[in-house]
């Protein structure tokens, strides 16, 4: 019999630093019917702890086994002879007769097994377990626990713990309900636990924040936190540590190496190290990078011998290593090939520039120091970033760029002024603004964002941005007019600047025509933040002129081409134009939730007008709802926009009418108004007919106009579109 280790029939022993993990351990608990439960994660991930935490738990009510595999176990003659003493170990009835080292390796499948089986079947309910299973290369050895684990009898369960994906027929046990699989993302510390081990056992006293950041940098691996609190002691301040932790610690550097990178041959390691560049990773993309074939077998089977490896979809095409094992990998590669680093950036960015990937283009450029092609990268790909309402992703490229090159290259300024713009961060528009003014252009022809001059566009920058300066912002937009081509892409927005100025400055019929062409030009051109913004308004004046349907009609269309191209987030006027629109039609719970949004939305952008716009609009809308506390909050900020603005327009008289409202509402009490006059009120504000109405109500057409030249008489108008307009005005709707 070979020499038997007793240390390999026990498992180790628990740490004092242990932290007990009680729903995993309930997680292992098998229901009937489960052959196999596997617990499968890279190294550090606590899948000895864990099972040795279960075993002591589990063998009180049934007899658990147990053997802790190593190289040696790969001769099927060791590996058996030990399963056998392991079984017998806890079922002292359990004997196959026959031991394999009578046998021999050749005949351990046709008589060791059976007999390993048929002792089992004669066990009420027993368990066992291999730890360390990936250590059973390819060979006769893997192949028997393969075939036992299809032919054990339903009493007995196997239970393996792996760093690697082991060959055995996982798809049909899990298919059948035979499988329990507990995997890295359910052995990750949570935040609890993590507390348990940093905060309780190691008594560093950390907060919440901090270790929330922890878990966030390591994954939650339980190894990287406890090298963390190993790393802490000691230290003058946590805190600062806490936030550095990562793939340069050299209790983590040493672990890493030690346990995973070397464990890997010198062809897997190139792999590893060179593509530790790449935030994803796939065949094709590591063969440019590598400058060889074959990468994508090579990332299939390091996949399953190095859960490290993470995969991004079913099709074993895209993978990305754990984020703290990856910065070892550079680390590592800067130790190994300094320098190299650069060269295996650029051909990275050559891959996903050609295929399409513009942000990892971008950093993978950046990281090259290819600045010149990261421009041209950014400056090709902006315009239809921006007008699809990407604009956090816009300008995360643009903050990329190095301080000193952001700050003197005029293609990068202009796309700053915008975008900064449009994120409400007036002071840097302002200052990117003025280098750039300060800077001659450097091309001819279009520029990025669409003008066929730099005057142009500022004057467009500034009609679209006034800051609360209606007068001056009106003003640009006609000086824009004058500059700009309308052939060029950019003649949406400068329409659209002349329309937000006509209708600021309160001539609806102008405002109306120039948001008309918006939409069409803009639709034609792909500017769907200008074509969406221009429908809202369009909404607006439909309702201003008591053309309900229209009205709703126009808001639909905007929030439609909103939602299709992703704009939705960034255009809040669409939403008011919506919470308006239904206002108008008697869905008060519904306009409600519109406006709120579109308030947030515009709060986000900073841009004063539109705010304070949108808060008279939800203002108008909460006391028609008798939510007046919330109706005054929106009020008083409104009013403050309205006092600072250098040139409001005509939203001060908008605002002092609703301001007035609740005390015409009580002047107008004397009308008092019946339920009947209210719901037909109500109809009015729609598409029907009196006729159509009456139908509706179920009322005669007579009635119908009885109650309507009541209201009129009562609210003192002459005309539906008045009395729409003024019961509006009164909180009636």
């Amino acid at each position: 019999m070979p020499e038997l280790l007793e240390t390999k029939l026990h498992p180790p022993s628990l740490r004092s630093h242990t932290v007990m993990r009680d729903r995993l351990v309930e997680r292992l608990r098998a229901e009937s019917g489960v052959k196999l439960v596997l617990v499968a994660a890279p190294a550090g991930y606590g899948k000895t702890t864990l099972l040795g935490s279960w075993r002591g738990l589990e063998s009180k009510r049934r007899p658990v086994a147990w053997l802790t595999l190593d190289e040696s176990d790969n001769d099927p003659v060791v590996l058996w002879s030990q399963v056998h003493e392991a079984i017998k170990r806890v079922c002292p009835a359990f004997d196959v007769s026959v031991t394999p080292e009578r046998v021999g390796a050749a005949r351990i499948p046709d008589v060791v097994l059976p007999r390993i089986v048929n002792g089992l079947a004669d066990q009420t309910d027993a368990v066992l377990v291999l730890d360390d299973f990936h250590l059973l290369s390819s060979g006769p050895a893997r192949d028997g626990v393969s075939w036992l684990v299809e032919h054990a009898p339903s009493s007995f369960q196997l239970v393996l713990s792996s760093r690697s994906e082991p060959a055995l027929p996982l798809a049909a046990l899990r298919a059948h309900g035979q499988l329990i699989e507990v995997r890295a993302d359910e052995l990750g510390f949570t935040l609890e636990e993590a507390d348990a081990l940093l905060n309780g056992q190691f008594e560093l006293d950390l907060e919440s924040e901090v270790l929330g950041g922890l878990v966030d940098r390591t994954e939650g691996w339980p190894t990287g936190l406890y090298l963390a609190a190993l790393s802490m002691r000691g230290v003058k301040d946590p805190r600062a540590f806490a936030s550095d932790f990562g793939g340069r610690n050299r209790y983590v550097v040493d672990f890493l190496v030690d346990e995973v990178l070397d464990a890997h041959d010198a062809q897997t390691q190139e792999l590893m190290l060179r593509s530790s560049i790449l935030e994803r990773m796939s065949g094709p993309l590591c063969d440019a990078v590598l400058e060889r074939e074959g990468s994508a077998e090579l990332l299939a089977d390091l996949a399953r011998r190095n859960l490290f490896l993470l995969p991004l979809d079913d099709r074993g095409e895209w993978y990305r290593f754990h984020h703290l094992f990856a910065q070892l990998l550079r680390v590592e590669l800067e130790a190994r090939e300094p320098g190299l680093g650069p060269n295996l950036h650029q051909r990275a960015f050559e891959w996903h520039r050609d295929h399409g990937s513009t942000g990892e283009a971008l950093t993978h450029a950046l990281d090259a120091g290819a600045f010149p092609e990261a421009i041209a990268l950014v400056t090709r790909a902006w315009r239809a970033t921006v007008s699809t309402g990407r604009r956090a992703t816009a300008l995360a490229w643009l903050e990329r760029f190095p301080p000193e090159l952001s700050s003197r290259d005029p293609q990068l300024l202009l796309m700053a002024a915008w975008m900064l713009s449009e994120a409400g961060r007036r002071d840097e528009a302002a200052a990117a603004i003025a280098d750039l003014e300060r800077l001659e252009w450097p091309c001819r022809g279009v520029l990025p964002d669409g003008f066929s001059s730099l005057e142009a566009s500022l004057a467009t920058l500034r009609a679209w941005f006034p800051w609360g300066d209606v007068g001056a912002g009106y003003a640009q937009a006609l000086r824009a007019a004058e500059l700009q081509t309308q052939e060029a892409p950019a003649w949406a927005a400068v329409c659209w600047a002349l329309g937000i100025g006509c209708y600021y400055r309160g001539d609806g019929e102008s405002a109306d025509r120039w948001f008309d062409e918006t939409a069409e030009v803009g639709q034609a051109t792909e500017r769907w933040l200008s074509a969406t913004s221009a429908l809202a308004y369009r909404s607006f004046l439909a309702g201003e002129r008591g053309q309900i349907a229209e009205q709703h009609l126009l808001a639909e269309r905007a929030a439609e081409l909103a939602r299709a191209h992703g704009t939705d987030g960034v255009r809040g006027e669409v939403h008011i134009a919506m919470g308006v629109s239904l206002a108008a039609r008697g869905e008060p719970r519904e306009a409600l939730f519109h406006l709120a949004h579109g308030v947030a939305v515009l709060r986000s952008s900073g841009e004063p007008i539109q705010l304070a716009n949108g808060l008279i609009c939800q203002a108008r809308v909460l006391l028609g709802a008798r939510r007046r506390d919330e109706a005054a909050a929106a009020i008083g900020e409104a009013k403050k926009i309205v006092d600072s603005a250098p040139d409001p327009g005509i939203l001060r008289g908008r605002l002092q009418a609703v301001e007035q409202a609740p005390r015409s509402r009580k002047r107008r009490q004397a009308a008092d108004l019946s339920d009947r006059e209210l719901d037909v009120l109500r109809m009015l504000g729609g598409p029907l007919s009196e006729r159509d109405i009456g139908r509706e109500l179920y009322l005669s057409h007579n009635t119908v106009h009885s109650h309507t030249r009541s209201i009129y008489r009562k609210l003192g108008v002459s005309s539906r579109k008045q009395a729409l307009l003024l019961a509006r005005e009164l909180g009636l709707l």
